[in-house]
């Protein structure tokens, strides 16, 4: 057998090799696959909450995307909802261009009155829509006044899309209700400072329902409330409401309290303002003082408003600190967990100042100044504190929150910094909602590259003339080399 015939079978064989190898592989990789996430923030890993929700599916999910293709949010869009479609058999995804399908769209504003640039969810008759400004955060400052388009501060497709998906499949939706009758802000006011409009849509975009209680001298609770939310009073509670709402928790009853400081002046209320023996149950201290943080001062503020960056381990907190993300208190007392819980009872702290911060318990001189005394509220001092274990069957749990302040929740404030994050999560844990807390909004990476007009024309030139002279220099060097 000639050399010849033998490089002829070994190439051959090498080939079908080759071949065979190759097929093996894309078998393999379409029996056994795995996606990746290559943006440096993982905008698109889906968090455990989320897995843990689609593996739990029980009926299937449509998923409409009313978008043109060149929509802010579309490829984003795309991308993360093909990770549910990988998740669970149980999400079905149709992409409408209302360019392309006239008819189609005009058929689905008719029969959900949607705009364009937005995500249906549909499960049985029960639906959810998720406009573009639930999925993404934008910064307009490079918009027309600044010569520039907008670009994305941070994406919350995952935290709205979960939502959604569980808005459509659970067959109940907790009831949050705000007491009123002690000068508590308006649930459905928008100013600055002064109202709850932009909690409420945060509560029911996140499948709860809203109602408030009149509880001005009344003994009884609503039956169907799942948390009972003290914002903000003004004014001091009476005793058959405090005796309500003690028994209540007593029952396995849960319920939200923010309190302000009282400073003093005439008409001032209590500084308890009437919450003592709910508080005295579970060993609270409420603190008679204005936290102020030296350390994480904010610029251009008093010091009463206090950065808070310290958190504790309990589930409400643990995404907020696990995404480095600051709450941000207008002005805050103190309230402290007891030294000893009453027996069964598990307490923990949620937010506290840095070792530097202080409450400072002279409100009389404020006037004359801030300065850390002897008297005041050591630091570091705890701002927030939560009381209750995990539920058990049959039995009920009490579930209390207390925090310092109320005005973090209100208009104007509930988009700073965490302070959405951890309103949400507060009523989640209230409410047995667990599966919704942690999934914290994402911040895409920016990449861009600038470029001077030396630069673009050197490029221009390259490309133009650079790249066939490359060819030129190329095919004379292989002439040379072939010319004997």
């Amino acid at each position: 057998m000639s050399a010849r015939s033998v490089r002829r079978g070994t190439s051959a064989v090498a080939i079908l090799l080759g071949v065979a190898i190759f097929l093996g592989i894309n078998y393999l990789a379409s029996r056994h696959w795995a996606r990746g996430d290559w943006t440096k923030t993982q905008i698109y890993s889906l968090s455990e909450q989320t897995k843990k929700i689609l593996a739990g599916l029980k009926t299937p999910v449509r998923v409409t995307v009313f978008m043109t293709p060149d929509a802010k949010t579309y490829q984003q869009v795309r991308e993360l909802l093909s990770r549910y479609q990988d998740a669970s058999p149980k999400i079905e995804v149709e992409y409408l261009d209302p360019r392309r399908n006239l008819a189609r769209a005009e058929a689905l504003v008719k029969e959900f009155g949607v705009k364009q640039s937005t995500v249906v969810f549909r499960s049985g008759d029960r639906k959810k829509y998720v406009e573009e400004d639930k999925i993404a955060d934008f910064d307009f400052s490079g918009g027309p006044m600044g010569g520039g388009g907008s670009t994305m501060k941070s994406f919350k497709g995952e935290e709205a899309f979960t939502s959604a998906i569980l808005a459509v499949t659970e067959q109940r939706q907790p009831k949050i209700v705000f007491t009123t009758g002690h000068g508590e802000a308006p649930l459905d006011s928008g100013d600055r400072g002064r109202g709850y409009a932009d909690a409420k849509q945060l509560i029911e975009r996140d499948n709860m329902t809203v109602g408030t209680w009149s509880s001005l001298g009344k003994a009884d609770l609503p039956a169907d409330a799942d948390v009972i939310v003290v914002a903000g009073p003004q004014t001091a509670f009476l005793e058959p409401e405090t005796g309500a709402l003690d028994k209540y928790l007593a029952g396995g009853g849960h319920a939200f309290v923010m309190l302000d400081p009282v400073l003093p002046g005439a008409g001032a209320p209590p500084a308890d303002l009437g919450m003592k023996p709910v508080l005295d149950r579970f060993g609270l201290k409420l603190g008679n003082d204005l936290v102020v943080d030296p350390a994480n001062a904010l610029p251009m503020v008093g010091a009463e408003t206090v950065l808070a960056n310290k958190f504790g381990t309990h589930p409400i907190v643990r995404s907020i600190s696990a995404a480095g993300l600051p709450v941000i208190f207008p002005i805050v007392r103190s309230i402290t967990k007891a030294e000893k819980p009453p027996d069964g009872v598990a307490e923990a702290m949620l937010v506290e100042t840095s070792p530097e911060g202080w409450g400072e318990t002279d409100l009389k001189g404020l006037e004359t100044g801030i300065e850390k005394g002897p008297g005041d509220t050591p630091g570091p001092v705890s701002m927030a504190v939560a009381v209750g274990g995990d539920e058990k069957p049959g039995a009920k749990t009490p579930r209390l929150v207390v925090v310092g302040n109320s005005r973090f929740a209100t208009a104007g404030y509930l988009a700073n910094g965490a302070n959405g994050m951890l309103f949400a999560n507060i009523l989640h844990w209230l409410a047995g909602s667990e599966k919704q807390i942690g999934i914290p909004p994402k911040t895409p990476e920016q990449t861009s590259l600038t470029l001077t007009d030396t630069q673009i024309q050197r490029i221009a030139i390259a490309a133009v003339a650079g790249l066939p002279a490359l060819a030129v220099l190329l095919g004379i060097w292989v002439w040379y080399r072939r010319r004997d």
